[in-house]
C-alpha cells in the first residue's frame, strides 16, 4: 500500500509495555506459587519430621511407663528407688522417673530436694501430656510429663525439654516449629508460653498427633517467601525481566514499522472498515444522475478514509477482493434500498471486478443476491472490468460472462484506451459499455493528439454499438465537448465526488444539469 498503516508512538508504548509486562507477571506469579508450594512443602515436612521424633521420645516414655506400673504400690525402699534412678539412665531422653498413690508422688528418681511433675491429673492433656517448666539442680528447665495410671497408682515420666527443643530447632530452624499442648506451647528457643499461640503466616501447617493428643504447626514469618525466591530463583526471575523487556522492545519496534499489508486487509475485513462511496453518472442528454459507480472506502481506526488506488492493487494480489468487493455489493444493497422509489429507473449501479472474479462463479451468486434487493427492472447491474491484471480467456471465465449476461447484468470495459488488452478485451467478451479514462478527457483543448485519439475512441464505439461513460469530467468545456460527440454518460468532479450513500441521496438525485452544447 502506499500509505503505512501505522500505530500511533503512544498506543505502541502502550501495547509494548503490556507485552513487555507479561512474561514478568505471569512468570513471577508462577516463581510466587512455586515458592509457596516449597515453604509448604518444607512446613510440612518439618511437621512431619518434628512428630516423629516426638513420637519416639513418648514411645520411650511408654515403655518406662509400663515398667513403673508393675511397682506401683510396692514400698519405696532405696532399691526401688535406684530401679527409677536405673530407668532415666536405661531410656535416652528421659530426665526423671515418678510413681503415685492416690495422685500423691510416693517415690522418685529424683532427690528429694528436688521438685516433682504435679500429679493432677485434670492438669494434663486428656489425663496423659503436661508440658511445664520444672526445678532440676537449681535451674528451671521445660519437661514433657506423660502420665499413665493403673487403678489408683499412677506413674509419671519426664522427657527432658531440651530433647523436644533440639527436634524443633534443628529440624528447620527458619519455619518456627512450635509444639503444642493443652493450653502450653514451646518455641523453638524450648521456652514454655501460656499465652495464645498464633502462628506465622506463610505456608502454615498443622498436625495433631491420633495417638498422644499434642498439636506441631510449622511455619514462615512475613518476607520469607520474598528471601526465598530471591535466593532460589534469582537467575530465572532475572531470565524473565530480560524476556520481558526485549518482548516490550521488540513489539515496540515491530509495532513502529508497516503491518503486513496482507494481514491489516484481512482485519479490516473482518472488522467491517470497508463501507460502499457513489459517485454519480449523469445522462449527457437530460443530465439527471441516472446511475453511480461504486467505489471502496477504507475507513481505518489510525490512518482515518484510505482511497480505493491505495489498497485495491493488495487485495487484488492476496486473492482478498473476491470477499471485499461480495461485502462491497452487500452494504450497497443495504443502504440504497430504502431509497430505491427516488433512483431513476433503470438506474445504473457499477461495481469494479477484476482477473480474480473471473476464476470462479461467485460472482454470479453474489450478482443474484444484489438483484433481489430491488425490484425487478427497477435497477441495472454494471459490472467494469480492469486491467489491474490480465484477465485469462479461459472456459470459466467465458461461461462466467455468459452467465451474467443471462442474468441481465452489463459488461463496462473500464479506462478504456490506457491497457495493452483493452481491444483484446472487446474481441473476447461480449461488453456493452466502454467508459474512456480521464487521461483523454483532461486533453480536451489542451492537446490535439488527445482529442483525436478520443474521436478514434468514440468513431470506434459507436460501429461496434457501445454505449460510451467519459470518466474524469472536471470542467464545462470537456462537459461540452463530450456532449457534442455523443458521449451517453459522463461522471467526474464536475457533477460530484463520491461520497456515502446519504449524501448520495439527498445530494445528487434529481438535480439536472443541462448540457448547453445540446440543443
Amino acid at each position: 500500500m502506499n500509505r503505512a498503516i501505522r500505530y500511533s508512538s503512544k498506543k505502541a508504548l502502550l501495547i509494548a509495555l503490556v507485552i513487555g509486562m507479561i512474561p514478568s507477571i505471569l512468570g513471577g506469579a508462577l516463581v510466587y506459587l512455586k515458592s509457596n508450594a516449597d515453604l509448604s512443602g518444607l512446613s510440612a515436612t518439618a511437621v512431619k519430621e518434628a512428630a516423629r521424633q516426638i513420637d519416639v521420645m513418648l514411645e520411650e516414655a511408654e515403655n518406662a511407663s509400663d515398667i513403673l506400673l508393675t511397682r506401683a504400690g510396692l514400698p519405696c525402699p532405696g532399691n526401688i528407688s535406684r530401679q527409677l534412678q536405673e530407668l532415666v539412665a536405661t531410656y535416652r531422653f528421659l530426665r526423671s522417673t515418678h510413681l503415685a498413690i492416690d495422685d500423691k508422688i510416693y517415690c522418685s528418681s529424683l532427690p528429694p530436694s528436688e521438685a516433682s511433675p504435679g500429679t493432677d491429673p485434670n492438669n494434663y492433656l486428656h489425663g496423659r501430656l503436661h508440658l511445664g517448666n520444672q526445678t532440676l539442680t537449681g535451674s528451671n528447665s521445660s519437661a514433657l510429663t506423660l502420665r499413665s495410671a493403673l487403678n489408683n497408682a499412677s506413674s509419671l515420666v519426664e522427657i527432658d525439654g531440651r530433647h523436644i527443643q533440639d527436634a524443633l530447632h534443628l529440624i528447620d530452624r527458619h519455619s518456627n516449629l512450635v509444639l503444642e499442648i493443652g493450653r502450653h506451647w514451646m518455641s523453638q528457643d524450648g521456652i514454655i508460653h501460656h499465652a495464645s499461640f498464633e502462628n506465622y503466616p506463610i505456608a502454615s501447617t498443622a498436625l495433631s498427633s491420633e495417638k498422644y493428643g499434642y498439636t506441631l504447626y510449622a511455619a514462615y514469618p512475613a518476607g520469607t517467601l520474598l528471601t526465598y525466591m530471591l535466593n532460589t530463583y534469582l537467575l530465572l526471575l532475572v531470565l524473565l525481566l530480560a524476556l520481558g523487556l526485549f518482548a516490550g522492545v521488540f513489539t515496540y519496534w515491530m509495532l513502529g514499522r508497516v503491518l503486513a499489508p496482507s494481514l491489516e486487509l484481512q482485519r479490516a475485513l473482518s472488522a467491517d472498515e470497508f463501507t460502499p462511496y457513489l459517485q454519480p453518472v449523469i445522462s449527457s442528454t437530460s443530465g439527471k444522475c441516472v446511475g453511480c459507480e461504486v467505489l471502496a472506502r477504507w475507513y481505518h481506526p489510525q490512518e482515518g478514509s484510505i482511497s480505493p488506488n491505495s489498497f485495491i492493487p493488495l487485495a487484488e494480489q492476496s486473492n482478498l477482493i473476491i470477499s471485499i468487493t461480495k461485502r462491497l455489493m452487500e452494504k450497497t444493497a443495504q443502504e440504497l434500498v430504502p431509497y430505491a422509489s427516488k433512483l431513476e429507473a433503470p438506474f445504473h449501479i457499477g461495481f469494479n471486478i477484476s482477473a480474480k472474479h473471473f476464476e470462479s462463479f461467485e460472482l454470479v451468486d453474489d450478482c443474484i443476491s444484489f438483484l433481489k434487493s430491488f425490484k425487478p427492472g427497477q435497477i441495472i447491474l454494471v459490472l467494469e472490468l480492469t486491467e489491474r491484471e490480465l484477465i485469462q480467456p479461459t472456459r470459466t471465465a467465458t461461461r462466467l460472462i455468459e452467465k451474467l449476461h443471462a442474468l441481465g447484468v452489463k459488461i463496462a470495459l473500464d479506462d478504456f484506451g490506457t491497457g495493452h488488452s483493452s481491444l483484446n478485451y472487446l474481441q473476447l467478451f461480449k461488453v456493452d459499455y466502454i467508459k474512456i479514462d480521464k487521461s483523454f478527457v483532461s486533453m480536451i483543448g489542451a492537446n490535439a493528439l488527445s482529442v483525436h485519439i478520443l474521436d478514434s475512441i468514440l468513431d470506434l464505439a459507436l460501429k461496434l454499438d457501445l454505449q460510451v461513460l467519459a470518466e474524469g469530467v472536471e470542467t464545462e468545456e470537456q462537459r461540452d465537448y463530450l456532449g457534442a460527440c455523443g458521449v451517453d454518460f459522463m461522471q467526474g468532479y464536475f457533477y460530484a465526488k463520491p461520497m456515502p450513500v446519504t449524501d448520495f441521496v439527498s445530494k445528487a438525485l434529481h438535480h439536472p444539469q443541462k448540457n448547453p452544447a445540446l440543443p
